[in-house]
C-alpha cells in the first residue's frame, strides 16, 4: 500500500443531484444559449474546418454528368454515357458527408464533483452540444445516449442544429446519477449504430468496482465505428489550490459518498500519483483502439480538441 492510499481519511459525502436543486426552465434555456453561443464562435473561429477534415465521410457519391473539358482526367470518362450521347462525358462525384455521429455523456454520480465553477457534468455536457453543433453544421446526423447505472437518455439521430439544442435540453432537465457502467453503454451503442459512424465518448472514466471492466467492450466499438474517448477530469483533483494548506480531494466519491482530505504535506505525493494515474488512463484508452484526450474542466477544452482533431488530419 502506498503513502498516499495510506493518509485517505474518508469524511463527508458530496452533494449530489438528489440534494441539490432542480434547475429552472429559465436557468435550462440560459444554459442552452451559452453552449449556442460558444458553439457559434468556435466553429465560426475554427472548429468547423477542423472538424470536417478530422471526421470525414464515407467515400464519393456520383453526383453528375459533365461535358469533357481539355485537362479533365481520362479515367473519370464515362465510355457508355459517351458512345450514348456521341460525345465526351465525365462523371463527377462529391464527398458522402453524412454520416451518423453517436455521442456517449456520463452522469453518473462522479460526474456531479466540482471543487469550484462548472462541475464536470455541466462541461460534459458543453463538449457535447458543442461537437454536435458542429457536426449538425457538417451535415450529419447527430443522436445522444446519457448513461450512469444504464442508459437513462436515448435521443436518436437527426439533422440539424434545432435537434442538438433539444438534445442539450433534455441533457440538461435530466437526473441522474449512481455508478458508472461504461461497459454497458459501450454495448448499447455498438446495439445502435447499424452502420460505421463516429462515437464520441465523454466520461471521467472512474469505475468505482473492480468488476466493472470496460476495455473489451470499448475496444470491440472501435473495431467497427470511428471512436473518440474524451476524459473529463476537474482540475482540482490533481493538484491542492497554492494558497492553501489543505483541500478536498475527489476520487470518485460521489459513487462511493466520500470525499479525501489532504493536506499541502502530501500535494506532491498527490500529483505524482495523480499524473501517472491520467497517463495510464490515456494509455489504456489509446490501446482499446481509439483516439483519446484528457481535458480538465478549468482548461481551454475547444483548443485541446482542435489539437486532437489536427493529428486525425495528420494521419489521414
Amino acid at each position: 500500500m502506498s503513502r498516499l492510499q495510506r493518509i485517505r481519511e474518508w469524511i463527508a459525502p458530496p452533494m449530489t443531484e438528489a440534494s441539490s436543486p432542480a434547475p429552472s426552465l429559465d436557468e435550462i434555456r440560459r444554459q442552452v444559449r451559452h453552449i449556442e453561443v460558444r458553439a457559434r464562435r468556435a466553429l465560426r473561429d475554427e472548429l468547423a474546418g477542423e472538424y470536417r477534415t478530422a471526421f470525414r465521410g464515407r467515400g464519393l457519391e456520383f453526383a453528375e454528368l459533365q461535358p469533357y473539358n481539355p485537362g479533365d482526367d481520362v479515367r473519370s470518362i464515362d465510355w457508355k454515357a459517351t458512345a450514348r450521347l456521341r460525345t465526351p462525358v465525365v462523371r463527377r462525384y462529391v464527398e458522402e458527408r453524412e454520416q451518423t455521429v453517436l455521442i456517449l455523456v456520463d452522469v453518473s454520480g462522479s460526474m456531479c464533483y466540482a471543487a469550484s465553477g462548472p462541475s464536470v457534468r455541466d462541461r460534459a455536457v458543453e463538449i457535447a452540444g458543442v461537437l454536435g453543433l458542429a457536426a449538425a453544421a457538417a451535415n450529419d446526423v447527430v443522436g445522444v445516449a446519457a448513461f450512469a447505472t444504464d442508459v437513462v437518455l436515448a435521443v436518436p439521430p437527426a439533422k440539424g442544429s434545432s435537434h442538438v439544442l433539444r438534445m442539450l435540453r433534455d441533457l440538461l432537465t435530466l437526473r441522474a446519477g449512481g455508478r458508472t457502467e461504461l461497459a454497458r453503454a459501450l454495448r448499447y451503442a455498438g446495439r445502435v449504430m447499424r452502420k460505421r459512424g463516429v462515437v464520441i465518448v465523454i466520461s471521467d472514466y472512474v469505475a468505482t468496482h473492480p468488476d466493472h471492466v470496460w476495455e473489451p467492450a470499448l475496444a470491440q466499438l472501435s473495431r467497427r465505428h470511428d471512436v473518440v474517448a474524451v476524459c473529463l477530469r476537474d482540475a482540482r483533483e490533481t493538484r491542492l489550490a497554492a494558497a492553501a494548506g489543505s483541500a478536498i480531494v475527489h476520487w470518485g466519491g460521489a459513487e462511493r459518498g466520500d470525499l479525501l482530505l489532504a493536506d499541502h504535506g502530501i500535494s506532491e505525493t498527490q500529483e505524482r500519483e495523480l499524473a501517472s494515474e491520467r497517463r495510464q488512463m490515456l494509455d489504456r484508452l489509446r490501446q482499446c483502439g481509439c483516439d483519446a484526450v484528457m481535458i480538465d474542466t478549468d482548461e481551454d477544452w475547444i483548443a485541446v480538441l482542435v489539437g486532437l482533431f489536427r493529428q486525425r488530419r495528420s494521419r489521414q
